[in-house]
């Protein structure tokens, strides 16, 4: 995402939506893991029922998985999805989407290492300033 998109984002507007997504009764099925080492948080990852008009309402969508830069290539990433799809199964979820950036080649080879295939779905996503970007839908059959 470009840097002004970025540099817009203010942590107590996103702490507000935080606290309404993790407290409030949600018709969305919100779920939220955050992965610590040490009593810190290193990274973390969300889903909701999934948004897009053509899956079905047993579809969950990971909203995003982030983790800081020093634990990339830990596995961290790895034990967050499998969190996630261990929920959605539970829950009653048979498959499962996302969204990443069409050229974010190094997410997207760690999602097809998990077992997610790119289904076909692009879109322009909002990158601040009248911009957009690419993005390309990953799914799964959650077994």
């Amino acid at each position: 995402m470009p840097d002004d998109l970025l540099d817009s984002l203010r942590p107590t507007s996103r702490g507000k939506a935080w606290r309404a997504w993790l407290t409030e009764e949600s018709s969305n099925d919100f779920v939220a893991w955050v992965a610590e080492e040490d009593g810190e948080i290193v990274g973390f990852a969300a889903s909701s029922r999934a948004r897009d008009d053509d899956v079905s309402e047993r579809c969950a969508e990971l909203l995003m998985i982030y983790l800081l830069e020093d634990y990339l290539g830990r596995g961290i990433g790895r034990q967050l999805i499998g969190a996630a799809e261990e929920h959605w199964r539970t829950a009653g979820y048979d498959m499962a989407i996302l969204w990443v950036l069409e050229t974010n080649s190094a997410t997207r080879a760690f999602y097809e290492r998990e077992g997610w295939v790119a289904d076909g779905e692009r879109r322009d996503h909002p990158a601040g300033s009248n911009e957009t970007r690419p993005v390309v839908r990953y799914s799964k059959l959650l077994d």
